[in-house]
C-alpha cells in the first residue's frame, strides 16, 4: 500500500485494474458516489491545466467530481520489453506524485471533489475505456493555442476522441473561461434538427445552462428568411415547453459561416459553443464536419461536441423530451 497526501489529508491508494486511485476535496464520507464525473485527461502541459480549470467551472453546476487521469504512453512491444518491472514502477510512481501535485495545485477549493488515476496504455483508447468505467457524463480536454494557424489546433488524440468517445467532449484553449454556462448552438435549418436539440436539451439540464439557438444565410438565400424565421421560432417555443429558457437568432450575411458563429458567441455572453460530429450512413468512422473543426480551431471558448446517434441502432422511441427518433416531428422543422 502507498500512501499519498492530497489537501493536507492522507488517504489510501490502492491498486484497482493496475490504476493507481487517490482521493482529494470532500471528506472521504461526502457524496461523491453521487455526483457527475468529470474526466480530464491530464498530460502536464498548459493544455491540460485549462482543461483542468474548465473542469472547475462546470462542478458547481453539474454537482461533478473531477477525475484527473494521466496515461503513461504504451511504449510498445519492442521498447517495452528493454523496461524493468522496478523501473516501470518508478515511472508510475513518479507520474503519480506529479498528478497529485498539479491536482492540488489547480483545484484548490477544497469544496471541489477529485480523485486521480495513473494508467497506460495508448492515450486515446485509455481515455474512452475509462469515461466508460466511470460513467463519465464529460471528457475535458485542452488543446493548442486557435491563433497558431500553422498547424491543426486539434491534437490528434483529441480528435480521436471526439469523433469516437461515447459521452460529450469539451475542447478548451484556456483563453477564455465563461462567466455563465450558456450554451450556443448553430444550426443548420436545410437539415433536420431534432437529434441536435434532443441533445442540447440534455446538455442545457446537466449545466442548467441558457440556451442560444443561431442559423446563419447567405444574403443570396433571402427567400428563405421568412421560413428560417418560423422554424427558430418553433425551435424557441419546443425548448419552453422543455422549461430550457433559450433566445433563437438569424444572421444574414456573406462571412463564413464559421466566423458568423464565433463572432456571434463573442457578442452575446455565450459559454460553451455546441457542436455536432458528422457520420457517413456506409461507413463506420466518424468525423469531425469542417465547419465545426474550425470553430473548433478559432474559437476561444470552449467546445462541446457531441456524436450524432448511432445510425445503425435503433433509438428509444420516446423519453421526456418526446421521440428520440425525431424530436421536433410535432412541428414544422424538418
Amino acid at each position: 500500500m502507498i500512501l499519498v497526501t492530497v489537501q493536507a489529508r492522507t488517504v489510501d491508494c490502492r491498486r484497482e485494474n493496475c490504476d493507481q486511485i487517490a482521493a482529494g476535496g470532500l471528506n472521504l464520507n461526502d457524496d461523491r458516489m453521487n455526483r457527475k464525473k468529470i474526466l480530464v485527461p491530464v498530460n502536464f502541459s498548459l493544455q491540460s491545466d485549462a482543461a483542468l480549470k474548465m473542469a472547475i467551472k462546470l462542478s458547481g453546476p453539474m454537482h461533478g467530481m473531477i477525475t484527473c487521469l494521466h496515461i503513461i504512453e504504451d511504449p510498445g512491444y519492442i521498447i517495452g520489453g528493454f523496461i524493468s518491472r522496478e523501473v516501470g514502477d518508478r515511472i508510475r510512481r513518479e507520474a503519480e506524485q506529479r498528478l497529485s501535485i498539479v491536482a492540488n495545485r489547480i483545484i484548490d477549493d477544497k469544496k471541489i471533489p477529485f480523485e486521480i488515476i495513473v494508467t497506460s496504455g495508448k492515450v486515446h483508447r485509455k481515455i474512452m475505456e475509462k469515461a466508460v468505467d466511470l460513467n463519465a457524463s464529460v471528457i475535458i480536454m485542452g488543446r493548442s493555442d486557435s491563433r497558431d494557424m500553422n498547424r491543426n489546433a486539434i491534437g490528434s488524440n483529441a480528435i480521436k476522441v471526439i469523433t469516437s468517445a461515447s459521452v460529450p467532449v469539451i475542447t478548451t484553449t484556456g483563453t477564455r473561461f465563461p462567466e455563465q454556462m450558456n450554451i450556443l448552438l448553430p444550426l443548420d435549418l436545410s437539415k433536420p434538427v431534432g437529434s441536435k436539440l434532443a441533445k442540447a436539451v440534455e446538455i442545457a439540464r446537466l449545466l442548467n445552462a441558457k440556451v442560444s439557438v443561431l442559423a446563419v444565410l447567405g444574403t443570396l438565400q433571402g427567400s428563405l428568411e421568412e421560413n428560417c424565421r418560423q422554424k427558430l421560432e418553433e425551435i424557441r417555443h419546443f425548448l419552453e415547453q422543455e422549461e430550457i429558457t433559450s433566445v433563437a437568432d438569424l444572421v444574414i450575411s456573406d462571412n463564413p459561416v464559421p466566423r458568423e458563429i464565433i463572432s456571434y458567441a463573442s457578442a452575446n455572453e455565450t459559454g460553451i459553443i455546441m457542436v455536432m460530429t458528422q457520420q457517413e450512413r456506409d461507413i463506420t468512422d466518424f468525423f469531425i464536419g469542417s465547419t465545426a473543426q474550425e470553430i473548433m480551431n478559432k474559437s476561444d471558448l470552449p467546445v462541446l461536441s457531441i456524436i450524432p446517434e448511432d445510425q445503425g441502432r435503433e433509438p428509444p422511441q420516446s423519453s421526456s423530451i418526446g421521440n428520440l427518433i425525431d424530436p421536433m416531428s410535432f412541428y414544422n422543422i424538418n
